[in-house]
């Protein structure tokens, strides 16, 4: 082997040892393939990797792979996930505060809570996450809740008794107890074991979720009460954070697809899933003023005041917060 072969070799060595040592970071999600939030995180990693020379990689792990949620955001925390999309219902198990986000029939449009979020509140709960070994990459998007059960209802009076998965959160579950539900929290990855077996026979999720999670098949009746508007969140660990040099958290940045974008392709995709559930035998019921009004009705001033207490911590301040962010984006 001639001394340009031999130099040539070593290089390459070098090249394959370097690519071999990139560092891969770890992302999990609830959502199932092909559904928006894992095309948007397929494609930060793409331009991570690009960005980065492929020195930094995003392995993203959907459908649960790696457990509930209200276990990867854990681990997450911990620093053993780098980052994952999380529903506001897991968040609140390590940040219980986040809850007053999404309380019942508080936001009138997508328009005024993604105002609140992106230009009053991402301070205030990146401080909040960050307390807990997190830190707010962006807010993203699930979409309104609405209520599914396996036969048809026609108002509250209907689910008197139902045995109902509810959020693992305070604020689902104190909602439907005023309804009169029998309320089972569970996370998104059980509900559909659940539902055949018979323990519940109704619940409340996203439409996306709720279709392309397959759980409209089994339980194929939605009423569109839109009783809570649910963002999630992009988190990243704190400890996998500040082990990144400077370079890396730019570079980190800057592949993130922005959060419009995927906003955008959940709103978009909502009316797709729709039509699929009505096309698979499904129903989808939508309200009328007067039934909003009824629904809405089960949520007081006093159940509120009952969540902030049962939440506690700095729930009254950041709730306080909220009602000045919601007013601040409220148009007349």
């Amino acid at each position: 082997m001639n001394k340009k072969t031999m130099i040539a070799a070593a290089i390459t060595s070098m090249i394959v040892v370097g690519a071999a040592q990139a560092e891969t970071l770890k992302v999990s999600t609830a959502a199932p393939n092909g559904t928006p939030w894992v095309k948007h995180l397929e494609t930060s990693a793409a331009n991570l990797a690009e960005i980065s020379g492929g020195a930094m990689t995003m392995e993203v792990f959907p459908a649960s792979q790696l457990g509930a949620e209200t276990d990867t955001i854990k681990q997450t925390a911990r620093g053993r996930l780098a980052a994952g999309n999380f529903s506001i219902t897991a968040v609140a198990s390590v940040v219980p505060e986040v809850s007053m986000l999404v309380t019942p029939f508080f936001w009138d449009s997508f328009e005024q809570a993604d105002c609140a979020l992106d230009n009053h509140l991402s301070g205030l709960f990146d401080e909040l996450f960050q307390t807990r070994g997190l830190r707010l990459v962006q807010w993203q998007e699930l979409g309104w809740q609405n209520l599914f059960t396996n036969e048809p209802v026609s108002g509250p009076a209907d689910v008197v008794g139902l045995k109902m998965r509810v959020g693992t959160s305070d604020n689902h579950d104190m909602y439907w107890r005023a309804a009169g539900v029998s309320g089972v929290p569970m996370p998104f990855s059980d509900i559909a074991t659940n539902l055949q077996t018979g323990l519940v026979e109704g619940g409340e999720l996203p439409t996306i979720s709720y279709v392309a999670g397959g759980v409209g098949k089994i339980s194929p009746h939605m009423t569109r009460t839109r009783h809570i508007y649910q963002p999630s969140v992009l988190l990243m660990s704190t400890k996998v954070w500040d082990g990144m040099s400077e370079e890396e958290q730019a570079q980190f940045n800057e592949a993130m697809e922005p959060a419009q974008a995927l906003r955008t392709a959940v709103r978009g995709a909502i009316d797709f899933f729709s039509a699929k559930h009505v096309e698979e035998g499904g129903t989808i019921s939508e309200l009328n003023d007067e039934q909003r009004a009824e629904w809405a009705a089960l949520w007081s001033d006093e159940k509120m005041q009952e969540l902030i207490a049962a939440t506690g911590g700095d729930s009254q301040r950041v709730y306080d917060a909220v009602v000045a962010a919601r007013d601040a984006c409220t148009t007349n």
